[in-house]
């Protein structure tokens, strides 16, 4: 990876103005989309990891919808700002991911078994409020919330006051060896959640500096 630049390669590198990192790299700037993806590209580092040092470590960590960072604002073609990127996990260390949606009738409970050893599973939650629990932890999740777990335990997932739809991403250990008869075996596919005005919160934007050691000097 590219590291270490200074102000002025990185800018050049970038093809966006000195004076523009060197806003971005204290927080000051208001970058659009394309500037963040160009200095990313620079750097060659993923696009979060210019906002975040490190992936987190912990076996359980919960991401509520406000907490997520804006990292990006955009009008998308609309007037007011038609499009927020929050940035809710970045993981590293698995070498497959299996992503799925599930959608809960009201008041559902499925009780899973434990998954493959050292599989984690990432779950937000897009409409409803979710339980989500093991023997060491329970969680209520709302719309727009994350969770992140280790789902080599069993657990269970309960609909809490009315339908629910989320995201589930399964991220496997680089050294798990998958068969043909294990990729996706643990879960069953469910239908989106058809029609219906889905209501987003939009949220405040924020400015956010580079991470540490993106850049050096000018």
């Amino acid at each position: 990876m590219v590291r270490g630049l200074t102000l002025s390669a990185l800018a050049e590198q970038a093809g966006v103005a000195k004076s523009t990192v060197s806003l971005v790299e204290r927080g000051e700037g208001n970058p659009s989309i394309d500037t963040v993806w160009a200095l990313a590209c620079a750097l060659d580092v993923p696009y979060a990891s210019l906002f975040h040092d490190d992936p987190p470590s912990a076996e359980v960590q919960v991401v509520r919808q406000g907490d997520g960072s804006v990292i990006a604002v955009d009008d998308a073609g609309l007037e007011a700002d038609g499009l927020v990127v929050r940035h809710m996990l970045t993981r590293s260390g698995g070498s497959l991911i299996e992503i799925y949606t599930m959608f809960f009738d009201a008041g559902a409970v499925r009780h899973a078994e434990a998954h493959s050893a050292g599989i984690f599973e990432h779950i937000t939650v897009a409409e409803g409020t979710l339980e989500m629990s093991t023997d060491s932890f329970s969680e209520v999740l709302h719309q727009g919330d994350l969770i992140s777990f280790r789902a080599d335990r069993p657990h269970t997932y309960r609909a809490v006051d009315g339908p629910v739809l989320l995201v589930s991403i399964h991220e496997y250990p680089e050294e798990q060896d998958l068969g043909p008869s294990g990729r996706g075996a643990q879960i069953e596919r469910s239908e989106a959640l058809a029609g219906g005005q889905r209501r987003q919160d939009r949220p405040a934007s924020t400015s956010r500096p580079l991470a540490r050691n993106a850049v050096s000097g000018s």
